[in-house]
């Protein structure tokens, strides 16, 4: 499945405000989901990108990814309940989360939870390279709930 960037990145920028503080923008969208931000309204006091920036654009790769591909499944809230984060390497410029969907096996629980109960958990993994190399490793889990009722 594809989905128009141009219409996700709007969607992320009227649903999730701080995506358009940071400039993010969604590149790529389907199985794999890239989500880019850029580097200067993300600088850090160091001249390199702020870590909390690169939790915030990991997360949304992960969320993105969920929204692409399990919209069409179920209707609903789309949750994080854990994350852990690496910081293995500065990031230094313009850069890019990318997330995939996990092994089939991994998908088809989540696909049978939705379908049994109406909500499920899966686990996501987003990475940021810098130059090439690994600069951030990404985990979390995330729910598609029922629409809370206010």
């Amino acid at each position: 499945m594809t989905t128009d960037t141009d219409a996700l990145t709007h969607y992320l920028h009227t649903h999730i405000p701080v995506s358009r503080a940071l400039g993010i923008t969604v590149a790529e969208a389907g199985e794999t989901v890239v989500v880019r931000a850029p580097f200067a309204p993300n600088i850090n006091h160091k001249n390199t990108v702020f870590g909390g920036s690169l939790q915030v654009v990991a997360t949304l790769a992960c969320w993105t990814l969920l929204h692409v591909n399990a919209r069409p499944l179920a209707d609903g809230d789309i949750v994080i309940s854990r994350s852990n984060i690496s910081y293995i390497s500065p990031v230094t410029g313009d850069f890019e989360a990318r997330a995939s969907l996990p092994e089939s096996a991994v998908w088809r629980r989540f696909v049978a939870g939705l379908e049994r109960h109406g909500k499920a958990r899966i686990a996501l993994q987003a990475t940021i390279e810098n130059q090439g190399r690994l600069a951030v490793d990404y985990r979390g889990t995330f729910a598609l709930v029922p629409h809370a009722t206010p």
